[in-house]
């Protein structure tokens, strides 16, 4: 289904991922994340080469699973693997198992309802995929949260972080605001709609400075940490515990 979430004139208030956001969020991603299906591809072929065999892979913020999905049709089902989504809005979650059962693939799977920030621990983890989550997380929760996936990884395991993020140099910032604003326009949105999608989000989706990101994996405990994935003001990090 098309996104026109933001084409009415119906009063508008902080962004929540509701029926009305799941039900067009796929078409959302797809115009509104620049080189979505690269970065699912890369978080997949990363994903394999840091699984190895058994554990668990945990997707936070898994949506409609779209991720989930594309790594268990790479997974031998008898490989042992236990795939995790994790997401807390009920109507993404109804389309992730949806997805998963349409797939016709035989995993183990389980969906979590929590937020990362409420759950006690990720038991197994190996891999942790977390594309354009953290962004939601209020900033004072964060370090908790990226202790917790370190802390929870295996040694040698990986987190795949990806992020809406600020330039370290301001003036890049706005440049890439206006280049990316720009994209949007050629993926068939209205400046109304982007306006409109901007203000629903201003105080929800909170971005960091690339340099904070990188810190902040650094802090959390993560011994490797490099930008795999750079378009503007959009990346995406590996860091390996």
């Amino acid at each position: 289904m098309r996104d026109e979430v933001f084409a009415t004139d119906a009063p508008m208030g902080d962004f929540v991922f509701d029926e009305n956001v799941a039900h067009v969020f796929d078409d959302m991603l797809d115009r509104s994340v620049p080189f979505y299906g690269e970065i699912q591809r890369m978080s997949v072929e990363l994903g394999k080469r840091f699984l190895g065999e058994g554990g668990a892979v945990y997707d936070i913020g898994c949506s409609t699973g779209n991720t989930l999905v594309k790594l268990m049709g790479e997974v031998d089902p008898g490989a042992g693997v236990r795939f995790v989504g994790v997401e807390p809005s009920a109507a993404m979650r109804d389309r992730c198992r949806d997805k998963i059962r349409a797939s016709g693939l035989d995993h183990q799977v389980d969906i979590l309802e929590d937020p990362i920030e409420l759950l006690p621990g990720l038991p197994g983890a190996r891999v942790v995929i977390m594309l354009f989550t953290l962004q939601f997380v209020r900033p004072p929760q964060r370090d908790a949260v990226l202790a917790k996936i370190c802390d929870a990884l295996e040694p040698g395991g990986a987190l795949l972080l990806g992020e809406k993020v600020l330039a370290d140099d301001p003036e890049f910032t706005r440049t890439y605001i206006d280049l990316y604003h720009a994209h949007k326009e050629r993926s068939g949105y209205s400046r109304t709609e982007i306006a409109r999608k901007r203000e629903s989000l201003e105080n929800v989706l909170v971005p960091y400075r690339v340099s904070e990101n990188r810190e902040a994996l650094v802090k959390a405990g993560f011994s490797r940490v490099d930008e795999v994935f750079r378009w503007y003001n959009f990346a995406v990090y590996l860091a390996v515990r």
